[in-house]
């Protein structure tokens, strides 16, 4: 099981990851450990993935492709889309991802996937982040910050300091989010497009 991770700041510095959620994030990936930052207009991104190697060659993470779109995947495809013997699981979803650039061709090769799954994807072009997790499996959380204005996206968290419940709640598994940090106000109102799974029978009739 991997560790993944992105910090939205609406405004440059990004806001630091927190340095407990960050020890439990590579402790999840002894393989490999990566930070990546992205600058959009006001916004900051950072991602940080921490590689737990279990199936077809070492691949760090975050992945980019050529077009500087960026997978974080924590979890393993068991059907849907066509994985060899001795071929990474990130590398082949990156790669479909990278060839599909509407909304509706996203959530629809998203929704194929079977196996258990969290993701966090920069769609470079877009300038938007996409994000989720598999219905049953692996967990993905979210906590935000409106005095920093950023929010953060983390598969494991850190437990609260004091007494004071932890902020930090999961995902619902609704669908597929999107994020376009330029929708958002810099006075930290965040902006989500929830997309619905498409079911088999609509994937079908398509």
């Amino acid at each position: 099981m991997c560790g993944i991770c992105c910090v939205v700041s609406l405004t440059t510095p990004h806001d630091p990851l927190d340095k407990h959620v960050h020890e439990n994030l590579k402790h999840r990936g002894p393989s490999s450990s990566w930070d990546i930052t992205e600058t959009i207009s006001t916004c900051s991104l950072l991602f940080s993935a921490h590689v737990l190697h279990m199936r077809g060659c070492p691949t760090p993470q975050p992945l980019q492709d050529d077009s500087g779109n960026m997978l974080l995947w924590n979890g393993e495809v068991f059907g849907g889309l066509r994985v060899d013997l001795g071929e990474n699981d990130t590398k082949i979803v990156l790669h479909h991802l990278s060839m599909v650039q509407c909304s509706s061709d996203i959530v629809a090769l998203l929704s194929q996937l079977k196996g258990p799954w969290s993701f966090i994807y920069y769609q470079k072009v877009e300038h938007c982040i996409w994000f989720g997790r598999d219905f049953f499996g692996r967990s993905l959380l979210w906590k935000f910050d409106p005095e920093k204005t950023s929010f953060t996206l983390s598969s494991v968290a850190s437990l609260p300091l004091d007494n004071i419940q932890s902020q930090w709640q999961e995902v619902p598994p609704s669908g597929v989010y999107r994020f376009d940090p330029t929708d958002s106000s810099p006075l930290g109102t965040f902006i989500f497009e929830l997309y619905l799974w498409v079911s088999h029978l609509e994937l079908y009739q398509d």
